[in-house]
């Protein structure tokens, strides 16, 4: 119920708080739509619209319907003129409804939301991204009981840097599962990449607790070519409550999701809400620095409904609901064709030997959770596979 509450504040600010603009209709939409089980308001919006996010700007409310905000399966979508503009009505009396596949009934599924909530609801609860300085000051644990290598829900764990704690307190324990950097010097096409931080990464050392400021002052800098950290995921393994404060501090470990091991990282427990003011929109202006820095649980390539990273954040003036179009950088290739190695073509026009094809269109991806420099996106179309260098773009831009 919480979660239907939500949709509908959500897409009821949405509905307020976008203007009429320029509207661009498919040209394959449907004359109507019925709504299905499944469905989000940005698919619906996605079989009529050319630009999808502008939905708000053509709904028309029916006075039929005391909450036209709210969208059910069952619902008929349809599109009609008024006074010479597209609109989007929701018609809900019985004639049409028996245009649906079935009727709704009180004990049916709840309105439909922007986006999947299941999708993007692990990434707006387990992980968390830190500035480099918040990681440095971050308590850690030192040992479990009786230095085991694992602990669990029941045992307790010592903690250092919680010597100002009190009896009682909550606080999550979270594993280092990412490290972002900034490598937009590192080819022609300014693409960022990030490193997966595991046991056994060369950056890091016994544990998962980074490596010591002298190293990566000096030795370090060289083992990531000196690329500027942008932050650091945690994810969030288990909870624990302090017992006792001190150096180390005693922690129950109340609760978990995976085994507690030495290094694992001490953050607040973090309340956070899922933002009933989102909306989808596009910035007047896009950074130029703007890439795809992560890919969610794949190895290569994301598809329909899946999880990034991007390098932009709340410093950018990144906010939830903003859109990107994402573009793959075409590659520098040799033109075997007219210059092939060694001949006198290659040396006379040598600067004519190579050739960079043009970006690729990949998708488009909306953002639900900003950070300071990183925020996390869901990739909502798309052409071909979104993966880490991608380029973002304007959502306008599709060539």
């Amino acid at each position: 119920m919480k979660r239907l509450l939500i949709a509908a504040a959500i897409f009821a600010l949405a509905l307020g708080s976008v203007q009429a603009q320029d509207i661009e209709l498919r040209e394959d939409h449907p004359r109507e739509y019925v709504v299905q089980d499944g469905d989000t308001l940005w698919d619906i919006a996605n079989r009529f619209l050319a630009r999808p996010w502008q939905w708000p700007a053509i709904w028309q409310a029916n006075e039929q319907i005391p909450d036209p905000h709210l969208i059910y399966p069952g619902d008929v979508i349809s599109l009609e003129f008024i006074g010479g503009e597209p609109r989007l009505v929701s018609t809900r009396d019985d004639s049409i409804r028996r245009l649906s596949p079935r009727i709704r009934r009180e004990d049916d599924a709840g309105p439909i939301t922007t986006i999947p909530y299941d999708a993007i609801a692990p990434f707006l609860q387990h992980p968390r991204v830190v500035t480099p300085e918040e990681l440095e000051a971050l308590p850690y644990v030192i040992a479990n009981y009786d230095q085991r290598s694992y602990a669990g829900p029941g045992d307790v764990t010592y903690v250092r840097g919680l010597e100002e704690a009190r009896a009682g307190q909550e606080v999550a324990i979270a594993h280092l599962t990412y490290q972002f950097e900034d490598r937009t010097r590192s080819d022609d096409h300014q693409t960022l990449r990030s490193n997966t931080l595991r046991l056994g990464h060369r950056m890091v050392p016994s544990y998962e607790r980074p490596s010591s400021t002298l190293w990566r002052k000096t030795f370090g800098q060289f083992e990531r070519f000196n690329f500027p950290i942008i932050g650091y995921e945690l994810w969030e393994a288990a909870r624990g409550r302090v017992i006792q404060a001190g150096d180390p501090a005693i922690v129950e470990i109340i609760s978990g999701r995976r085994e507690v091991k030495e290094g694992n990282l001490i953050l607040p427990v973090d309340y956070h809400v899922y933002d009933a003011s989102f909306q989808p929109r596009a910035m007047d202006e896009v950074p130029e620095h703007g890439r795809v820095l992560t890919v969610s649980e794949v190895g290569y390539g994301v598809g329909h409904y899946q999880i990034v990273a991007i390098s932009l954040g709340a410093r950018d003036g990144i906010e939830a609901g903003h859109l990107f179009s994402v573009f793959h950088p075409g590659e520098r290739i040799r033109d075997e064709q007219r210059y092939p190695v060694m001949s006198r073509a290659a040396f006379r026009e040598s600067d004519r030997r190579f050739v960079t094809l043009p970006d690729e269109y990949a998708g488009r991806l909306m953002v639900f959770r900003p950070f300071d420099r990183v925020s996390y996106a869901i990739v909502l179309d798309g052409a071909r596979e979104v993966v880490a260098g991608d380029r973002l773009a304007h959502p306008d831009d599709r060539l």
